[in-house]
């Protein structure tokens, strides 16, 4: 039985229209555990959902991601009418605001309640369109307004700061007002490279049902334009396969999370991480209720304290302070009118490779991207130290990553990329929430992963044919942002070395840079000679 019979069931008369308060429930509020669905009586409560076909056009969203939104939509949808909710379940063309204002119309509705969005563009559009709404505050997360502004009640906003208030004021991981071992973040001690023991865990998926076969073909059929390719979907759609992916990760991952978290492995993408945050950003697990679970290991001796206090600090710390960061710069636009804020004045167009239809010949770049095209994911180091690391050193726009990353990935949305790729990947927002750009040359990838290995460059530039170009481009980043990173301290000793540079060096450093985007420009690979003294100009 398709979807549409299913939840025709579930549609309200017009005397039940009338008897009923409504709610409407956005994309990522997939939840009864919080919000005013919970402990809501079916016969008092409608529920209102909306699929927007202009949406999933207006950017070239990942067929995974598309197929991830969709699928929980509808499981969700089918798991209230299953308790009793009658359900306007609403498929169009047009925006969320243009459809939600015509079922007001149509069904003789005074308005919704609706928890606030957390992403700025469904915010905008509903009140651009108009539509009468109770807003109430989003109870899906753990922190609010008044904790990020006794926190930081002005910029440069700062995550260990609001972290450690956080911590005091939730007493998560406390005892007697201390953090449980001393101390509020054991990051230091969660930077160990994976040598291939303990065993990366297998792999949890999801066989599609067919309500989610159904969307597949949908996505298929109407966005086949669109990366990524749906035959080895296997993201959870329902309640239950969530939390049992949930389960998985607890089981099989989380007790090797923190020691690894900033490990990379071809083999393995994922390693340790526990592939939740889609989920989270959908409302499909909640913040809280897995940040207790991982206390509650913890205290029963199933995850050491580096590990729980590492997957705390990622959820309770930097997912609500990105959130935060997000809403007081109304997504970096306080900045800069566009939202486009460029501190290192990076202005080259992303590179082809970034879509996976072309090599890089960059072994790094050539797998995470294949990893992305794969399945819309890949963890957080790649994200940081490989994908926007190598944008940054060759000085691509940071809109223009900012948007791919957005398109790409199952679990972005403008709250997580804005913050993620203009605050912290591209540094573009300057000091606002970082410190300093987090890049590297080709050291840091070869200590903390295995892409080198294999790699057409050699990494320590030992083999004169063919030295990996990361480390030149790394020396032309500081040496052209000098005067955007001059007085930055934590900047103050790889400013210093980049100044030792003979101008030879430097000239080398630039030619580079121009000689990878220019092969990466034509869709070409780049020369394993591309950073070899001896190669041509």
């Amino acid at each position: 039985m398709t979807f549409a019979s299913r939840i025709r069931a579930a549609r309200p008369t017009p005397d039940e229209v009338a008897a009923r308060r409504w709610v409407y429930v956005p994309y990522d509020q997939l939840t009864t555990d919080v919000g005013p669905l919970a402990g809501a009586d079916p016969a008092a409560v409608g529920v209102v959902m909306v699929e927007s076909a202009a949406r999933a056009r207006a950017r070239p969203y990942h067929q995974w991601k598309l197929a991830l939104v969709l699928a929980n939509e509808r499981h969700f949808a089918l798991e209230l009418a299953a308790k009793g909710f009658r359900v306007l379940y609403l498929k169009g063309d047009d925006g969320f605001g243009a459809q939600l204002r015509a079922a007001l119309a149509r069904h003789a509705i005074a308005r919704f309640t609706v928890m606030e969005p957390a992403e700025r563009i469904l915010r905008e559009e509903l009140r651009d369109a108009g539509v009468a709404l109770d807003l109430i505050a989003n109870a899906t997360w753990l922190t609010t307004p008044l904790h990020f502004e006794a926190a930081l009640p002005a910029a440069p906003y700062r995550m260990d700061a609001f972290y450690r208030h956080v911590r005091r004021a939730t007493g998560l991981l406390m005892e007697g007002g201390r953090p449980v071992g001393g101390r509020f973040s054991f990051d230091g001690e969660n930077r160990a490279r994976w040598p291939g023991t303990p065993a990366a865990p297998e792999r949890f998926g999801v066989a599609p049902d067919a309500i989610t076969r159904e969307v597949i073909d949908l996505v298929r059929a109407r966005f086949a334009g669109h990366p990524g390719d749906l035959a080895g979907f296997d993201l959870p759609a329902s309640a239950d396969d969530a939390h049992a992916l949930w389960a998985h990760a607890r089981q099989h991952a989380l007790a090797h999370f923190g020691p690894y978290e900033d490990a990379m492995s071809v083999a393995h993408p994922h390693l340790f991480h526990s592939r939740v945050s889609p989920l989270l950003n959908l409302g499909r697990l909640l913040p809280g209720a897995v940040v207790a679970d991982v206390i509650a290991d913890h205290g029963a001796g199933r995850v050491p304290l580096a590990s729980a206090e590492g997957f705390v600090r990622q959820v309770l710390g930097w997912r609500e302070f990105v959130r935060h960061v997000h809403r007081v710069t109304e997504g970096f636009r306080a900045l800069d009118a566009g939202g486009a804020p460029n501190h290192l004045g990076a202005h080259a167009p992303l590179p082809a490779a970034y879509w996976g239809e072309v090599k890089s010949g960059l072994r790094c770049l050539d797998t995470v991207v294949a990893d992305v095209r794969r399945e819309g994911a890949s963890h957080h180091i790649t994200r940081l130290m490989v994908l926007a690391n190598l944008a940054t050193l060759l000085g691509v726009s940071p809109r223009a990553l900012t948007d791919w990353f957005w398109a790409m990935y199952t679990d972005a949305y403008d709250w997580v990329v804005e913050p993620n790729v203009l605050g912290m990947g591209t540094f573009a927002a300057g000091d606002v929430m970082t410190t300093k750009p987090y890049v590297s040359g080709a050291a840091y990838l070869a200590r903390m992963g295995d892409a080198c290995r294999g790699c057409r460059f050699d990494p320590t530039g030992r083999d004169a044919a063919r030295p990996c170009p990361l480390t030149p481009l790394y020396w032309n980043l500081l040496d052209r942002a000098a005067p955007a990173l001059a007085g930055n301290e934590r900047m103050k000793l790889p400013m210093a070395s980049a100044r030792r540079r003979t101008e030879a060096q430097r000239v080398h450093d630039a030619r580079v840079r121009l000689r990878v985007l220019d092969a990466l420009g034509r869709a070409v690979e780049v020369p394993s000679d591309v950073a070899s003294v001896s190669a041509r100009p």
